[in-house]
């Protein structure tokens, strides 16, 4: 698993000392390759059993375990400088590979049982992803609802969305600063989230319920960073291809 996303996963249950380790952890990767955890400890002004504690929340068994895992990892950081075309094959086993990392059936369990699921997208393009994703899920006989603009998320977060409702919010980054007070009005009404963003340390995942995350991999064009939404696609037919096994698996034990 992605160090980004594992810190995502367990966000919650990080306290002020191991968000400190965690920050400069994600600052100084290359550095931590060499380091002993008495050395990390140094540098962070903590001691190794605390840095200790934080890896095994972060699942590994020790901080060697934690350290192989970053050496492991891909950065693909180092992939803006390839032809975006020729990024393509590699977002997509990306995108592919993290999908199969990811604890799937509490997300499509909860899918199922929800009264109702709302879909936001903070830009045209993942909103054109969640129509397509929806229009999918007719014949399925499940009809989330797509919020076509932030004031109508605003709305609906305020005056409609129930504890035993599902909103799922795509963002490329994560970061949307327009749409992070919504998502925290949501955590405080205990709303269950499921957010689906590119593969990194981001606010919305950090307080979603579940992630899911894509690659895909920025390239700068004129001082934009232009990004491919077909590994968004392939992640939204995968939870629908997921959901189709699940609803086949219920019909064979009924």
């Amino acid at each position: 698993m992605n160090l980004e996303a594992l810190i995502n996963q367990h966000y919650s249950e990080l306290n002020e000392n191991d968000l400190h380790i965690v920050q400069y952890m994600m600052q100084h990767k290359e550095a931590i390759k060499q380091m002993t955890i008495t050395m990390l400890a140094k540098e962070t002004l903590t001691s190794k059993s605390s840095v200790l504690r934080l890896t095994k929340k972060l699942g590994f068994s020790g901080f060697s375990e934690f350290k192989y895992a970053l050496k492991s990892n891909d950065d693909t950081k180092s992939l803006s400088a390839t032809s975006f075309s020729s990024l393509q094959e590699t977002d997509l086993n990306g995108t592919a590979k993290l999908f199969n990392q990811q604890q799937i059936r509490p997300i499509i369990e909860h899918f199922h049982s929800a009264k109702n699921i709302y879909c936001y997208g903070t830009g045209w393009g993942q909103r054109t992803v969640l129509k397509n994703f929806n229009r999918g899920m007719i014949d399925l006989k499940k009809f989330p609802l797509l919020l076509e603009s932030l004031s109508e998320f605003k709305v609906i977060v305020q005056r409609a969305v129930q504890p035993d409702d599902l909103i799922i919010i795509v963002s490329l980054s994560g970061d949307i600063k327009q749409t992070e007070q919504v998502t925290r009005l949501l955590k405080m009404k205990n709303i269950p989230i499921l957010s689906i963003t590119n593969l990194s340390n981001n606010v919305l995942a950090s307080m979603a319920t579940y992630n899911l995350y894509f690659q895909s991999t920025p390239v700068n064009y004129m001082g934009e960073d232009m990004y491919s939404l077909l590994p968004i696609f392939q992640l939204m037919d995968s939870l629908r291809r997921e959901y189709v096994d699940y609803l086949m698996e219920l019909d064979e034990s009924n």
